[in-house]
């Protein structure tokens, strides 16, 4: 049996930093806290502060200014998303400025098909929740999702609040924290479902995301098949060359 162990206390502070990053509680462009701050509002030392800021450093979502203090990084800011994170697709549309909104399509468990079952590593009489959802961007449908989760995960019995990101219905209902994921991104021309839903015409392509999340056992938790209309919304993404 393996004994689970609490997360190191700065590990835990990078985690709500970067929410409270993301969230815009901390706007982009803005000076944080200084570290004496931050210690008394979380209640921990300033080398804990300052580990955990060495680490959303090396993230570049805020910048050290000797002298000035720390600042969120603007331009990571203006970007939709980066490399070496989970794609958030309601992230990515706050962040270009749009009211995004989540529709849940179908909810269920079923059978895992073939393909399932190979990527997410299970037997092949194994269950799955197959969550499916459209991405609205100012009430404009931009993205169709389907997540497939083992149903060995579901700790929690629905019903599933399905109108917030992966990573919380996740954490929420499984108790599993996604550390990386791979993603093939591909153009291809939508299912008719797919067509439907995004009111688009069958000749039109997509960009396809086929993304495979997992835990930081290595782990399959979620298996992601996602169409986005680029033409709607526009993708950026920037790579860290460190």
């Amino acid at each position: 049996m393996v004994i689970e162990r609490p997360k190191p206390i700065a590990e835990q502070l990078v985690i709500i930093l970067r929410e409270k990053i993301r969230s815009g509680e901390y706007p982009a462009g803005s000076r944080l806290p200084s570290e004496s701050d931050l210690a008394s509002q979380f209640d921990v030392s300033r080398a804990t502060i300052r580990t955990a800021l060495a680490t959303l450093e090396a993230e570049h979502l805020i910048s050290r200014r000797q002298g000035d203090g720390t600042y969120i990084n603007k331009r990571i800011m203006e970007i939709n998303t980066h490399m070496g994170d989970t794609w958030d697709f309601k992230y990515m549309i706050e962040n270009s400025g749009r009211i995004a909104r989540i529709q849940p399509i179908l909810v269920e468990l079923r059978k895992a098909n073939t393909q399932e079952q190979d990527a997410l590593e299970i037997n092949r009489d194994s269950l799955v929740l197959s969550i499916v959802r459209i991405f609205l961007a100012d009430d404009q449908p931009v993205i169709y999702s389907e997540n497939i989760i083992p149903a060995s995960f579901c700790i929690n019995p629905g019903p599933y609040n399905v109108s917030q990101p992966i990573r919380n219905i996740l954490m929420d209902y499984c108790h599993q924290e996604i550390a990386y994921s791979i993603s093939d991104l591909m153009a291809t021309l939508p299912p008719p479902e797919v067509a439907k839903a995004l009111s688009l015409d069958l000749d039109k392509p997509l960009l396809k995301f086929f993304d495979l999340f997992f835990n930081n056992k290595d782990q399959p938790l979620v298996l992601g098949n996602n169409y986005y209309n680029d033409k709607a919304l526009r993708l950026h993404v920037v790579h860290s060359w460190e």
